[in-house]
């Protein structure tokens, strides 16, 4: 095999391209690609393995009516780029949603510990993010303190320095919870979310999606809808918690306020 694919060269195999340097096409040769293994990618496998172990892990999914949630986004991106200079995603109406829950049911928030919970009065939210070669979690510290624009800021910030490989272990530590917009990239219905020990609980959202739905007054119209998925330790939270937990994020969402 030619050395300068295992040393980073620029150099594409037949039928790649430089957004899927993997993809197959053309002549055979080489046979295969060695890929190395990063560090990133190499402490990412152990977490999961301790996780998988580590954990009793039980999904449930709710169904949000995203209506009103699009409408608010659309009137306040300009008010997020004119006086914050940053472009307003979903995130911060997901964490926004998801600490009116934990401040709810404070059991979400909680460690798991041989000798029984710890359940800190502060809330370090989680921020699942895509980097090259795996997925971090930046942490917004202090998240229950924090307005939504504040919220809207840190999490821009901490995103962005992790995607550049900036974020330092400070901000990758102490996540109480975590939250992951799986539904940005649009291609699933909803997920089954891998929790973080000692952490209790991981909340993933999903794509938004138009599909019909029965009203109240049993018309058929078409919504757009999103599913959330709630992943949580069963040793330690019991199915009615994770409902009201999940029931107090979609209240959130559907009746979201700024």
């Amino acid at each position: 095999m030619p050395a300068s694919l295992l040393q980073g060269a620029p150099l594409l195999l037949p039928g790649a391209t430089p957004d899927n340097p993997l993809a197959m096409g053309g002549s055979p040769f080489p046979p295969f690609v060695t890929l190395p293994l990063s560090h990133l990618r190499r402490v990412s496998m152990l977490n999961l393995e301790h996780a998988q172990r580590a954990t009793a892990p039980v999904t449930v999914v709710a169904e949000v009516d995203a209506t009103g949630l699009i409408e608010v986004r659309e009137a306040l991106k300009p008010l997020a780029a004119r006086h914050l200079g940053i472009p307003l995603t979903y995130l911060p109406f997901f964490a926004s949603a998801t600490i009116q829950a934990l401040k709810a049911y404070p059991i979400m928030n909680a460690m798991l510990t041989p000798q029984g919970f710890i359940i800190p009065r502060y809330i370090n939210l989680g921020i699942a993010t895509s980097v090259p070669g795996g997925v971090l979690l930046p942490s917004v510290q202090g998240a229950e303190r924090k307005g939504f624009w504040e919220l809207a800021r840190d999490i821009y910030i901490q995103t962005q320095k992790a995607k550049a490989g900036l974020a330092s272990p400070a901000d990758m530590a102490g996540q109480t919870f975590v939250i992951t917009n799986t539904g940005r990239w649009g291609a699933t219905l909803f997920g089954t979310p891998i929790i973080q020990p000692p952490n209790v609980g991981i909340l993933a959202f999903e794509a938004i999606k138009k599909r019909p739905v029965v009203l109240d007054n049993d018309q058929i119209a078409v919504r757009p809808m999103m599913y959330l998925a709630l992943t949580a330790d069963h040793r330690a939270v019991d199915g009615a918690e994770m409902i009201g937990f999940l029931s107090k994020v979609k209240e959130a969402l559907e009746q979201v306020r700024v």
